[in-house]
């Protein structure tokens, strides 16, 4: 790269440290942070693949499992199951095995994520080859590189907070509450994960730790603190898809935890703008946000 070009990314999620450190692995010499298609589909293809390679490496906090994805009311899969020529081990689990009421479920090897280790992981990546991290409230877009005429690309990937932020205030964007529990069960080695109209329920183990949930509540702005009664609920349900949970003991709670999951109404922002700064000068603004998939991480450098 011949000339040296300045990059600012707001956010440090996983999709806004993933933006960072690949940008900073394609060359970029200074970076500082600050629907069901075929695209989708492309993305989490690349998604995968990286995960797969990431996982060979104990410290990203990712590791490969075997994972059974029941579906209560068999689905209209139209002409295929996209994914199944990749995952490793892919099978239609015949209905004798399938758990009562299910009436449909596949099983396969997948990669299960740490969050929390990932993120560091990612962070201390983007540090030690040579970047900033830049801990500032910003209030408009636009202070991401006022400040700096240098500034040539501002990266946003603010998830849910695009709804809020002066110079991108996207009404499209909303907050899905999810409310986990995290369990310490060692013995739990496989992803259990049941889909029906009413909820949407896993066990997904990560390393001696396991995250039971969920829920996924659109549009919710109430408090950030576990429902007692959605806990029960989710535990319940957890206990039931995988009766290894409990085995001879009762569950050993780590903590109850609730986020906010960014989604998008029209589906995933990846677009560019341009904006003048101070001088005159353009800036590329790409926006990078609408989703939780790191393969968009990808779609966002080409």
């Amino acid at each position: 790269m011949s000339k040296k070009i300045n990059v600012n990314v707001i956010g440090a999620g996983v999709i806004g440290l993933t933006t960072a450190l690949i940008l900073q692995r394609n060359g970029y010499q200074r970076a500082s942070l600050y629907i069901k298609d075929e695209r989708v589909h492309e993305y989490e293809k690349i998604l995968w693949n990286e995960f797969w390679t990431l996982s060979e490496n104990p410290k990203t906090g990712l590791m490969r499992v075997h994972i059974y994805d029941f579906i209560e009311k068999r689905p209209d899969l139209g002409s295929d199951i996209w994914f199944k020529d990749f995952v490793p081990e892919f099978r239609v689990i015949p209905l004798e095995e399938l758990p009562s009421g299910v009436e449909y479920g596949v099983s396969y090897i997948t990669v299960s994520l740490n969050v929390p280790k990932y993120l560091q992981w990612l962070l201390d990546q983007f540090i030690a080859n040579g970047s900033k991290r830049k801990k500032i409230h910003l209030s408009h877009i636009n202070e991401s590189f006022f400040a700096d005429n240098e500034i040539d690309v501002v990266v946003n990937c603010t998830g849910v907070n695009a709804r809020t932020f002066s110079g991108v205030m996207d009404n499209t964007v909303f907050p899905s509450r999810g409310q986990t529990i995290l369990v310490w069960a060692p013995h739990i080695k496989t992803v259990h994960i049941l889909t029906n109209q009413d909820s949407f329920t896993f066990v997904v183990p990560r390393g001696g730790e396991v995250i039971l949930g969920g829920t996924m509540e659109m549009n919710d702005y109430s408090s950030k603190n576990p429902d007692p009664k959605t806990a029960e609920d989710i535990i319940q349900r957890c206990v039931k898809l995988c009766p290894e949970l409990t085995l001879d003991k009762n569950l050993q709670i780590i903590r109850h935890n609730v986020g906010r999951r960014p989604y998008r109404t029209n589906g995933i922002r990846i677009e560019v703008e341009i904006i003048k700064n101070s001088t005159n000068k353009d800036v590329i603004i790409c926006h990078n946000y609408g989703h939780h998939s790191y393969g968009n991480a990808f779609k966002n450098i080409k």
